[in-house]
């Protein structure tokens, strides 16, 4: 599965020293549609987004709109402070990122960088497993831009059984509030608590009808979850679903991709189990906290299936790769058990 939208992803010049980003010139490597070759333009960036970018071509001053599947790289300056958050978001070092993300924050006057200083704030919440932080900062990123870049980081909950979630008492507040992507966060982590069960589900239903593509799919992927948890999903149901996938932009498909797994393991139909779990760690790695939980039960799945060596790989590359998650400890028990049933044979 490709998602086409990955040409987009940002590269930027590290000018370390620079502090007053606003005033230098920008770059984007643009190669039209159906042509060969790519060519590089200096510009100002005025806005970037999920579907276009918006630049002022240099020297003329000409304002121009590229389409998203134009686009190859992005070159942009950045602070130093931003810069140091992202070098240490690659050491996994996410409360100093924080930090240094937060301090770029407050001296970055780009709109559009804004965003992109925003969606790393939320990364790194992802990583440490704060929904709360999370969903707050996903809300301030795109509260004047629905279609902003990042919309996959947006923190719903696709857990099958009833889960305790922190953001529980905001999401009730979420629920009924005018805006659909609190109400989507609202109801997608208050859709398993028994109180509010009904409501949520009414509010993903009329969520199903957004104008907004990404909540409209996202809202009815959402109800699959009902589906999975009634427990009585057929095999018929789950090739509509898959079906319906495509419906889904490609860069929102990690959560769903995760439930086709969960509801082909509820069919014992593991080997298609592990290969959609596997899609999420593989092409969708906007949670870590999903991806690490599908990595584990495409493990599982493998393990069902009798393929012990290739689950105990898996379980450690879920533990190598994920060591700041609840799904390690998992990871680490099956390691362990697997490893005692080898030597008991042995």
């Amino acid at each position: 599965m490709k998602c086409t939208f990955l040409i987009m992803i940002l590269t930027v010049a590290a000018l370390t020293g620079f502090t007053s980003s606003a005033a230098a010139q920008d770059k984007i490597e643009v190669r039209p549609d159906h042509h060969v070759g790519q060519a590089t333009l200096p510009c100002t960036i005025l806005d970037f987004t999920q579907s276009e970018i918006k630049v002022k071509l240099l020297p003329s001053g000409t304002v121009r709109t590229y389409p998203g599947s134009e686009i190859v790289k992005v070159h942009t300056p950045q602070t130093e402070s931003h810069q140091r958050g992202l070098d240490q978001m690659h050491q996994g070092k996410y409360d100093k990122a924080t930090q240094s993300f937060s301090e770029a924050l407050n001296i970055e006057n780009r709109t559009w960088v804004r965003r992109e200083i925003l969606a790393q704030l939320i990364k790194a919440a992802l990583f440490q497993g704060d929904i709360l932080k999370a969903a707050l900062r996903f809300q301030t990123m795109v509260e004047h831009e629905p279609d902003a870049r990042y919309f996959e980081l947006i923190p719903l909950d696709w857990s099958i059984s009833e889960s305790l979630s922190p953001a529980r008492s905001a999401a009730r507040g979420w629920l009924t509030d005018p805006n659909e992507v609190r109400q989507l966060l609202g109801a997608s982590i208050l859709l398993t608590a028994p109180d509010f069960a009904a409501q949520s589900e009414a509010t993903l239903r009329s969520l199903a009808t957004s104008t907004n593509r990404n909540i409209q799919q996202l809202a009815r992927a959402q109800l699959w979850r009902l589906r999975l948890r009634a427990g009585d999903i057929s095999l018929l149901e789950l090739q509509r679903w898959e079906r319906n996938l495509k419906l889904i932009p490609e860069h929102l498909r990690g959560g769903p991709c995760y439930l086709l797994g969960a509801g082909y393991a509820q069919l014992d139909r593991h080997g298609q189990a592990a290969a959609w779990y596997l899609w999420v760690p593989l092409g969708y790695a906007a949670n870590p906290q999903l991806s690490a939980d599908a990595s584990l039960k495409a493990a599982d799945s493998l393990k069902a299936m009798g393929q012990s060596a290739n689950a105990l790989r898996l379980y450690q590359e879920t533990v190598a790769r994920y060591p700041t998650t609840t799904a390690r400890q998992m990871a680490e028990q099956m390691i362990n058990q697997l490893m005692q049933e080898a030597g008991q044979k042995n």
